[in-house]
């Protein structure tokens, strides 16, 4: 029932993608979570702390909302560049329940809203694709990532998979190399301005390479990351499948998300340990859009929405019976 839902790109249908979230998120407006503390929380995100109130189960919901919009930015950007044939709200979907698995990633973190930049970013990169006149999206595009930077500091480093995706999807131009890097520099030279009107020092981002981050989970974490590692070895082993008979255009960008995927897990092992699940956001964001189209593989709808069903509530459950934080 649910997946037939989401199947149809229908306005209406999208907006059932925020009780969906309500629903996954249900333990945290239950037990609502204070704003995430983290190691790499941005200047914007310190502002979002002084700004709101101090009101936990105000974050549950200002994080739903956030995780919706995000959802339907996935959604928006699948379809407008033609990754699958089948026109669906799945990859949104599928974004939402990998990214409320775990009420560890409820709190209204840096990552959280981060990621709606970052997303933005590729969305208005993914724009320029033939176009002659594409100077405001290059623009956009470093802009919005640098914001995101704003939220959590190591989201700068998306600009690698950033300027390797332009290069994908146009022939090398200085110009359009400095018309990327522009958006960030303006974005750096408010933040600079900010430090100096407070008399504040600048921060580097903390990078440093753990080969352990995955010790010292109880056993349902391992189970949750077991679940990403199945969903990552099958979209690395069946890559080819994604791009055979699609167009030029749609075979560049879905690699450029598998970039993203691929640059995301490497990534992983620089950050804190602390973060870990907050930081499966940016994963899960190219991760939806696979994981959608490994499910439209299946033919038969029953499975499907068993498959589903079962997904919900084993979630469910975990959330109640077995988390504990």
């Amino acid at each position: 029932m649910i997946v037939s839902i989401f199947k149809k790109n229908l306005f209406f249908n999208s907006l059932l993608l925020l009780p969906f979230a309500v629903i996954l998120r249900l333990y945290s407006l239950v037990h609502p979570t204070s704003l995430g503390t983290t190691m790499n929380g941005g200047v914007l995100y310190d502002l979002v702390l002084r700004l709101l109130p101090e009101s936990p189960i105000f974050h549950t919901l200002v994080g739903i909302f956030i995780v919706f919009f995000e959802a339907v930015l996935i959604n928006r950007l699948v379809i407008k560049n033609r990754f699958s044939r089948d026109i669906t709200l799945l990859p949104g979907m599928f974004f939402i329940i990998l990214v409320s698995i775990s009420p560890s990633m409820h709190s209204l973190s840096p990552h959280m809203i981060g990621l709606f930049f970052v997303i933005l970013s590729f969305a208005n990169l993914f724009t320029t694709y033939k176009k002659y006149q594409s100077e405001r999206f290059l623009f956009n595009a470093g802009f919005y990532l640098g914001i995101a930077a704003l939220f959590y500091t190591n989201y700068i480093f998306l600009f690698i998979p950033l300027f390797f995706s332009l290069l994908s999807i146009k022939a090398f131009k200085t110009r359009e190399f400095f018309q990327l890097l522009s958006g960030i520099l303006l974005v750096v030279y408010f933040y600079a301005f900010g430090l100096y009107w407070y008399n504040e020092a600048f921060v580097l981002p903390t990078i440093k390479f753990n080969l352990y981050i995955l010790k010292g989970f109880d056993l349902f974490s391992y189970l949750i990351i077991g679940i990403y590692l199945i969903l990552i070895l099958n979209t690395l082993i069946t890559h080819r499948k994604f791009v055979i008979k699609k167009s030029i255009q749609s075979q560049k960008k879905i690699n450029i998300i598998f970039g993203i995927l691929i640059f995301s897990i490497a990534l992983l092992f620089f950050n804190n340990p602390d973060d870990f699940f907050n930081y499966l956001y940016l994963v899960a964001f190219s991760l939806s859009f696979f994981t959608a189209t490994i499910f439209l593989r299946i033919k038969n709808n029953l499975i499907i929405e068993i498959v589903n069903a079962l997904m919900i509530f084993a979630i469910l459950i975990y959330h109640f019976q077995f988390y504990h934080s």
